[in-house]
């Protein structure tokens, strides 16, 4: 019995989806070091900020889900959110120690995120028909390039980082970005069927403007946005907004559906909740396991030989 083959186009979306989570995680595992080591800042401002970071980068999919729907296609909103994160990430390989310029790049990271991590899964999905056999294959291919890609990262960059500094290991992060959008354009001829861009939409008018000058302005807009909610600190209040609204929608979509309908969706809701909670036991046991290995280190006395040391002039780890 011959195994289906998957079609072409996965191999592209896999590649970009390895170096995405490679420039995601290898930043991720230098940020704070950065924040506290080179830029001086206290540990309490760091986590706050690599807080606001995080949990930004997982609101604005909506927006990008959105959009995609309306607008661009998966394709087009996977290449622009590529772009974007690209370009956030030579900023912040240039940012030096500006903490504007730090802000800013953290922003355009925030946009190309919302616009990529939404419509990856739903790329990948347009390439089989609803029945497909070889769905559950490739969505298991494309989950398994993202672990590739967040385990590598977390080494080179950090061993990149430690050798020739820190900003040579973002700009490794945004190599790798770039490496990866780079593979999935060249890979254009074999998107076939797949939904493009929406060019009545995009010309349609509204209030006297077409959409494509509203998405234009916003696409310009949004990192200047997002720029003062992580330079003032007022992340958590947008939090706030996106969660009660996103809970009033789900009330609508529950009280509309119907039962069969309403059964599944509480069933999802049951998982994604259960996740949450497995997450939070995972990273409460992450840090008992790091507290109890720095009693152990400090009973026997090795926990200055093993603490990293840092030069302000290098910043390379000693």
């Amino acid at each position: 019995m011959q195994t289906p083959t998957q079609p072409r186009a996965i191999y592209y979306v896999v590649a970009i989806q390895i170096w995405e989570y490679f420039s995601f995680y290898g930043m991720r595992a230098l940020l704070i070091l950065y924040l506290t080591h080179q830029l001086g800042y206290s540990d309490a401002h760091a986590i706050g900020l690599y807080s606001a970071y995080a949990s930004l980068v997982y609101v604005t999919p909506i927006l990008g889900g959105w959009l995609a729907d309306r607008l661009l296609g998966n394709r087009a909103a996977v290449t622009a959110g590529a772009l974007l994160m690209t370009l956030g990430h030579v900023v912040l390989g240039f940012s030096g120690a500006s903490s504007q310029s730090l802000y800013l790049a953290l922003a355009i990271i925030i946009c190309g995120y919302g616009l990529f991590k939404s419509n990856i899964s739903c790329l990948l999905g347009e390439l089989y028909q609803p029945h497909d056999a070889r769905r559950e294959g490739g969505f298991s291919l494309l989950y398994a390039a993202g672990n590739v890609g967040s385990i590598l990262a977390p080494i080179a960059c950090g061993l990149t980082a430690e050798r020739y500094g820190w900003h040579i290991g973002f700009a490794l992060a945004g190599i790798g970005m770039f490496a990866g959008l780079t593979i999935f354009l060249c890979g254009g001829r074999h998107f076939h069927g797949v939904r493009g861009v929406n060019l009545v939409q995009l010309r349609a008018v509204r209030w006297g403007v077409p959409n494509w000058g509203w998405l234009a302005a916003a696409l310009l807009l949004a990192p200047l946005f997002f720029t003062l909610l992580l330079l003032y600190d007022l992340s958590g209040y947008l939090l706030m907004l996106v969660c009660l609204v996103a809970a009033a929608w789900l009330a609508r979509i529950l009280w509309r559906a119907e039962a069969a309908q309403r059964r599944a969706l509480w069933q999802i809701i049951s998982l994604m909740l259960l996740g949450r909670c497995s997450g939070r036991l995972r990273s409460r046991a992450a840090a008992l396991s790091a507290c109890l290995s720095t009693v152990s280190l400090t009973g026997a006395g090795l926990t200055g030989r093993c603490r990293p040391r840092f030069s302000s002039r290098s910043t390379r780890w000693r």
